[in-house]
């Protein structure tokens, strides 16, 4: 496992779809209207051929101890929701059988948000149906008032961790998540990896726009110091709290729709069915959670959507299929997650 802890990362490489500690070896504990389709385009020679790349929300990935650094009251054994170790152990075997689900091979790499600390994805990556791929971990403490932070697992004999450090997003009195940037190298490529969880919609557009905004200013900037060419491939991935056509996407970051003359291509609003979402508000879906990547990265994507298998879902009786979420209105389900898993599939 990969941890890492504030102050000790001095290197500043820049910035997928977050303060504390330096990656170290493994240690034992406006709307664009562009459709923009993918089509089939020759992909170039390089070792993601085949294969998938996943993000997950997995909702709430707390372990069942006290930690007093973060707002953890609610998943206690002693709560009100009783987060029990039962619980949580039915709640990491869930999310390890969604992520198996998306690839018998199971995800080059995997971006996941809401996890409280590295243990819990740790724990996640031990799994029976995930221990094959010898996911190592890159995870950094966040500053959210939560205490809920961003992680990236990979395939410790596929790839080679060139660099890892955790982007802070400034919001003056406000705290958020940071964003993760991963350089992974295999095969004389380089893979910036970025992670993402930006601020929520909580107390409305006028109030939480511009917190999103910051924090796709603050990655676009990271985006633009790496310096670019056909081995160097830029996968931005995370629960931005926006859609592929709002202000953060289009004029924060410069992520368009279609690949055209833009840095930055939004796959999440490419050949996506209508109704398709990774999130499920009142019965009306929407893309939160997204990839965005250099053109030439998008060139090698074969399809990227949500992972809306029957087996996540459960029927809303007003909303229809719904992701099946852990708890509803406070009441304990034993489901997955309040988002789907967005998977990546290269040619």
């Amino acid at each position: 496992m990969i941890t890492a802890e504030r102050g000790m990362l001095t290197s500043m490489v820049v910035v997928l779809l977050m303060a504390c500690s330096s990656a170290v070896p493994e240690s034992t504990n406006g709307s664009n209207t562009d459709s923009g389709q993918l089509g089939d385009v020759a992909t170039l020679e390089q070792p993601l051929h085949g294969t998938t790349v996943l993000f997950y929300n997995v909702e709430n990935l707390f372990d069942t101890k006290d930690d007093p650094s973060t707002n953890d009251q609610d998943f206690l054994p002693n709560s009100e929701m009783a987060w029990t170790e039962d619980r949580y152990r039915t709640k990491l075997e869930h999310l390890a059988e969604a992520i198996a689900m998306t690839d018998a091979d199971l995800p080059e790499f995997l971006g996941l948000a809401e996890v409280e600390n590295g243990t819990v994805v740790k724990d996640l990556a031990d799994e029976q149906v995930l221990a094959k791929a010898k996911y190592a971990v890159v995870h950094f403490d966040s500053p959210d008032e939560r205490g809920i932070d961003v992680a990236l697992l990979y395939k410790r004999d596929k790839f080679t961790l060139e660099n890892s450090e955790s982007l802070h997003v400034d919001l003056g009195d406000d705290r958020t998540r940071d964003i993760l940037h991963v350089e992974l190298s295999q095969a004389g490529h380089t893979y910036h990896v970025f992670v993402n969880h930006w601020p929520s919609r909580s107390g409305g557009p006028e109030q939480s726009e511009p917190k999103r905004m910051a924090a796709a200013m603050m990655l676009s900037s990271a985006v633009e110091k790496i310096n670019s060419g056909p081995q160097a491939h830029i996968i931005i991935m995370g629960d931005l709290n926006d859609t592929p056509q709002n202000n953060s996407i289009q004029k924060g970051l410069g992520a368009t729709c279609g690949i055209g003359s833009a840095a930055l291509v939004d796959l999440m609003c490419m050949d996506q069915p209508v109704g398709s979402g990774s999130y499920n508000y009142q019965g009306e879906w929407s893309f939160l959670d997204q990839f965005i990547v250099d053109p030439l990265t998008a060139k090698e994507v074969k399809k990227a959507s949500a992972f809306s298998d029957e087996r996540i879902m459960f029927y809303h009786p007003k909303n229809g299929p719904s992701p099946d979420k852990t708890y509803s209105s406070g009441h304990y389900k034993g489901g997955y997650s309040d988002h789907l898993p967005i998977v990546m599939r290269f040619r």
